[in-house]
């Protein structure tokens, strides 16, 4: 069983966020960035197969979604969320820097990057927390307007 105060503070976040309508994934960024005070920049790439499919890098200067381009819009929306949601939980990257090293460049400088979070599975308690997240953020995305929650048919599916 999901604990419900979870979904709770999980909408309360879906609440404060500022989603442009008819949703806009660029847009949705730029408000998001300007709120936080810092840059958002969405990033599409062409990731090898059975590799991540999206990626959340913060730098000092700014903040960075990685999602990948060879999918359907609305998944490659989806994946961005996803990485937005580590950003809004506030997760800590696990990734190492060599394994961002190699999927960057073969000689990078590691200074720049603080936060490098990616994904191949829902193993880790925090994958499943975005993913969690995401669905409430994508769901109040493509509510119909004016509509200011999520769906109680999803929440109801997180909360069991």
């Amino acid at each position: 069983m999901t604990d419900k105060g979870w979904i709770g503070r999980r909408a309360a976040i879906v609440a404060e966020l500022d989603f442009p309508q008819p949703f806009d994934l660029a847009e949705f960024v730029d408000l998001l960035g300007r709120r936080r005070g810092r840059p958002l920049r969405l990033f599409p790439v062409a990731f090898a197969p059975g590799r991540t499919c999206g990626r959340w890098i913060a730098t000092a200067e700014a903040d960075y979604v990685c999602y990948e381009t060879g999918t359907t819009p609305f998944h490659a929306t989806a994946i961005a969320l996803h990485e937005i949601a580590h950003l809004l939980l506030g997760h800590q990257g696990l990734t190492t820097w060599q394994e961002v090293a190699q999927w960057l460049t073969p000689d990078p400088d590691p200074a720049p990057a603080r936060i490098v979070i990616g994904r191949c599975d829902y193993t880790r308690p925090e994958e499943r927390d975005a993913e969690m997240l995401a669905t409430l953020m994508l769901e109040r995305a493509t509510a119909w307007p004016g509509t200011r929650r999520p769906n109680s048919r999803i929440a109801a599916v997180l909360a069991q």
